[in-house]
């Protein structure tokens, strides 16, 4: 990494205090990250937000980042730039409630580099790793809980071929405080995901020889120093559970949702059902329930409405667990993974236009063509458990329109669960958070993008009617929707009742973040 430089934020910036919204000029929408909150290590805290892009090509090879860090009260921004090599991959940046960890992969140059870096953009440790072969260098970076550090997952090599990965946890100055190398001499090891608190380290680990013959476990280790606690296997003897949603409770108790499919196999094309697995701290099942999708979600859906169910490529993605009192809530979307036919000479136009599209659009195959798949969003549905995990009700919420992305490479090609994911890490999905309201009550907060010429906020309480509310978007006016269209739209936490609503206007080249109320 060459250099990091602190900005101050002035010409390309204007901020009015008084009227709760910041605009940031001058960004491309090549490599816009979106805009994600600061959160504490049980998001729910915020302290800020930030968002990075590329601004110009720099030095000769080189690629300008741009990084842009809001305060809660959206009435700062701290701006710092970084130079990265023009076939660099910028993985991702994280907050541990102290740093931020940026990191990208240098695949010409064979290494792996990371930044920690503070608040306002000050450079706290730099570190890069030599990686033995092109393919081996990248990685994946997770926040540890309370600021002590990262966790970072790369690949480890056996006879010069990916054969496992090395899961470290680092501190805030990049040193390494524990690390683990688990490999297999045949097929393949990964992770597809990694929580943490103070005590534990909670991964969701596959193994196997290729797609069809993964296996998944539940993988917990000690915070402290990396030693397996527990391991629990994901084919419990009839049925194999799918990586999609893992929590960690006060009492080291751990909570896993999601969807599963019959037989001992990982490929997600169709799901089975939906399941909630509650283990103890030391690994034992305190109580495991499955939901039929054919016998037990699907009626429920049809006596709805007749339009309203779950077809045969239609699958749930598990987007949230809740903990209300004496309840849990499972907070989910359908989505469909559909071919695309339309010719890239009429597709690519209308994504530029919408925004709507994740990948890269100017890929081309050996034939010259930009190969594509439709990700559609679908309507709600909500699975209620008490505390022993017995099911309470199954409660679908209809919307009044779907959101559709198209999906370049290198996304395209991934199952139905696995695009999934990476729509939900990029923004998409119409769900973002649950809160409380003044009266003690939760409600989930969501976003309609169906419609991208006016975004709009909308609330469903989780409790009796499940009331949906439309929120007025007062600091909207200050959006031009007429000259530039939304091409990203994203709500996110704020303090207690307010919320901070993210605009980017691609044709414009503008984001604009402002701060509403949901009461």
């Amino acid at each position: 990494m060459k250099k990091l430089i602190l900005l101050t934020a002035v010409m390309l910036v204007s901020t009015v205090c008084m009227s709760q919204s910041v605009e940031i000029e001058g960004v491309s929408g090549f490599r816009f990250s979106g805009v994600s909150p600061i959160l504490d290590d049980k998001g729910e805290s915020v302290s800020g937000y930030y968002t990075h892009y590329i601004i110009d090509k720099g030095a000769k090879g080189m690629r300008t980042l741009e990084f842009s860090i809001v305060n809660k009260d959206v009435s700062k921004v701290s701006q710092a730039q970084i130079e990265l090599h023009k076939f660099a991959t910028l993985n991702n940046t994280v907050f541990n409630g102290k740093n931020f960890l940026i990191s990208y992969d240098d695949r010409k140059n064979k290494q792996i580099v990371f930044t920690t870096i503070d608040l306002d953009g000050n450079v706290v440790a730099t570190n890069n790793i030599s990686a033995d072969k092109r393919r081996s260098a990248y990685s994946v970076v997770y926040p540890a809980a309370k600021g002590e550090g990262f966790y970072v997952v790369r690949p480890a090599l056996v006879k010069n071929r990916v054969r496992g990965h090395y899961l470290e946890k680092i501190n805030n100055d990049l040193e390494v405080v524990w690390s683990i190398e688990d490999l297999t001499e045949k097929g393949y090891i990964g992770i597809a995901n990694l929580i943490n608190n103070d005590d534990r380290v909670v991964v969701w680990r596959e193994h196997g020889k290729g797609i069809n013959k993964l296996k998944p476990q539940i993988v917990c280790y000690d915070a402290a120093t990396g030693e397996t606690i527990f391991t629990r296997d994901g084919y419990d003897g009839e049925s194999t559970i799918l990586h999609n949603q893992i929590r960690i409770d006060d009492e080291n108790n751990i909570l896993v949702g999601g969807a599963y499919v019959d037989g001992e196999k990982y490929k997600s094309v169709n799901n089975t059902g939906v399941y909630l697995l509650k283990l103890t701290a030391d690994g034992e099942e305190e109580f495991y329930t499955k939901i039929v999708t054919k016998e037990e979600i699907q009626p429920v859906l049809k006596a709805v409405s007749k339009g309203f169910a779950i077809g045969s490529k239609d699958k749930i993605w598990l987007e949230d667990v809740i903990i209300d009192g004496d309840q849990i809530v499972l907070i989910s979307e359908m989505f469909r993974k559909n071919f695309n036919p339309k010719p890239q000479a009429f597709q690519g136009p209308r994504d530029l236009i919408t925004g709507k599209w994740i990948g890269d659009m100017a890929y081309r195959n050996e034939q010259g063509k930009a190969p594509k798949v439709t990700f559609e969003i679908m309507d709600f549905i909500l699975f209620k458990f008490n505390a022993d995990g017995e099911l309470d009700e199954i409660k679908p919420i209809q919307k009044d329109g779907y959101n559709k992305l198209t999906v370049y490479n290198p996304y395209y090609g991934l199952y139905g669960m696995s695009l999934a994911a990476v729509v939900e890490r990029l923004g998409w999905f119409d769900y973002n958070f649950t809160s409380t309201n003044s009266a003690g009550e939760k409600f989930m907060v969501c976003s309609n993008n169906a419609e991208a010429r006016k975004p709009q906020v909308l609330t469903y309480e989780l409790n009796g009617s499940f009331a949906k509310s439309e929120i007025n978007l007062r600091q909207e006016a200050k959006v031009n929707l007429d000259e530039g269209r939304v091409s990203y739209f994203k709500v996110m936490r704020n303090e207690g009742t307010n919320i901070a609503v993210a605009y980017f206007q691609r044709k414009l080249k503008k984001v604009t973040i402002n701060i509403e109320s949901v009461e």
